[in-house]
């Protein structure tokens, strides 16, 4: 299912949600001026995280190279390797991550993005810390949106379409559809043991932003138990004409 809005109805406007879909969107025409302009090897080079070059930087000890390979965690987050990536990973950070900016606040809120995203991109490099292929994409900061969102506001409704088997518009418990995406990733794994090609998606940079992002959320929970700043529209009771005619309201 393709996610297209929740039921909340927050307090505040999600300033820092906006503001890091227009970041995404113009490190894209960044990245898309280097291409047509054949300056891609050098972008990709500066600004992609490698996992083996991550780790051998690390290992070496050396301050600017350690420096270097830290600016591309935070760097690849930005970077989306086609049209159809960075909108769907868009969609996905403005559906959910309006509601999680609501709840922790405008600045925990963007240490709390960026946070899950090193998990997320630590948690790939460590699942193959040899690669040499470079990794892109907001996907790993988003999932941990996913994570916060599914503990805090599990009972939401989300509203979105099927395209297979048949297009359909339809709407789920958020905690449905995001415990099934999260599934979703663990099977990738799955299948993808013994598989050459590995898929071309890095699952294990969903799974660890989802389950940093659950666990932050979760720390904010406790401290934070209890929260209006978004709330969960009940519908208007109406009267039908038999009812009225009986004084009964449904």
């Amino acid at each position: 299912m393709f996610p297209l809005k929740d039921n909340l109805r927050c307090n505040s406007f999600a300033t820092v949600t906006t503001w890091l879909i227009v970041v995404n969107i113009l490190a894209f025409f960044a990245e898309v001026g280097a291409i047509v302009s054949g300056n891609q090897a050098e972008f990709f080079g500066t600004f992609l995280m490698v996992p083996h070059t991550f780790f051998t930087a690390i290992a070496s000890g050396d301050p600017l190279s350690i420096l270097s390979v830290t600016g591309t965690v935070f760097a690849s987050m930005f970077l989306h390797g086609s049209f159809g990536h960075i909108a769907g990973n868009m969609f996905f950070l403005y559906v959910f991550g309006k509601a999680v900016e609501n709840r922790l606040g405008k600045w925990n809120y963007l240490t709390f993005y960026l946070a899950t995203g090193i998990m997320a991109a630590l948690c790939h490099a460590f699942s193959e810390p040899t690669s040499m292929i470079p990794t892109l994409g907001a996907s790993g900061a988003i999932a941990g949106v996913l994570g916060g969102y599914l503990l805090l506001w599990p009972t939401a409704t989300i509203s979105g379409f099927y395209i297979a088997p048949a297009p359909a518009y339809v709407q789920t418990k958020a905690y449905w559809f995001l415990v099934g995406w999260f599934v979703m990733q663990i099977s990738g794994v799955l299948e993808s043991i013994g598989s050459v090609s590995g898929g071309g998606v890095a699952l294990w940079a969903h799974i660890g932003g989802f389950v940093g992002g659950f666990i932050i959320a979760g720390l904010v929970k406790i401290a934070v138990p209890v929260t209006d700043v978004c709330i969960i529209p009940v519908p208007d009771c109406k009267t039908t004409e038999v009812d009225a005619k009986k004084g009964k309201k449904k």
